[in-house]
């Protein structure tokens, strides 16, 4: 079900072909393996979207798309797992990721107090405890997702298998 909806809404191979952006990618874009789900693209592909989607880096589906042909992923999924992180999602991600890096690494969390002069010195401050938490939180996310979508598979091939043996045994 999820693959024809991916598969309707995804742009054609010469679209892509012909995108200035992802030419950075070349002809690899295009092999057919990356444009076909199974058990293991798919759980790459969960794993390099959450992966991607808590770093704090713009343009998460370009990193999305390294790493799923990095590692054989399933494009379509990859990017669309990316959008986990949206304009709702994107401020309490990243706060919690200050917060949980800023906790591991023991600095004071900071406050802002609203002067324009302190922005960048704040903000290079809270670079390093937001970078420690995403990358902390984009691996926890990652490694649950790729086991969620193994295990998930897995499931629903047993219960297909299982379903056919009583229609089976019904006959």
């Amino acid at each position: 079900m999820l693959r024809q909806w991916l598969r309707h809404r995804m742009p054609s191979q010469e679209t892509l072909r012909q995108h200035r952006i992802l030419a950075l990618f070349g002809e690899r874009l295009l092999d057919p393996d990356y444009w076909y789900c199974n058990r293991h693209s798919a759980a790459v592909a969960v794993a390099a979207g959450l992966f991607a989607a808590w770093m704090p880096l713009p343009m998460h589906t370009l990193v999305a798309i390294g790493l799923a042909v990095m590692f054989r992923g399933y494009l379509p999924l990859a990017i669309a797992m990316v959008w986990v992180n949206n304009p709702l999602t994107i401020a309490p991600m990243f706060y919690f990721a200050y917060r949980l890096g800023a906790r591991l690494l023991d600095t004071p969390e900071l406050a802002f107090n609203g002067s324009l002069s302190s922005l960048e010195h704040e903000a290079l401050a809270m670079a390093v405890p937001l970078l420690t938490g995403a990358l902390l939180m984009g691996l926890s996310c990652a490694l649950l997702g790729w086991i969620v979508t193994r295990l998930g598979w897995r499931w629903k091939v047993q219960l297909a298998w299982k379903l056919r043996r009583e229609r089976r045994n019904q006959r």
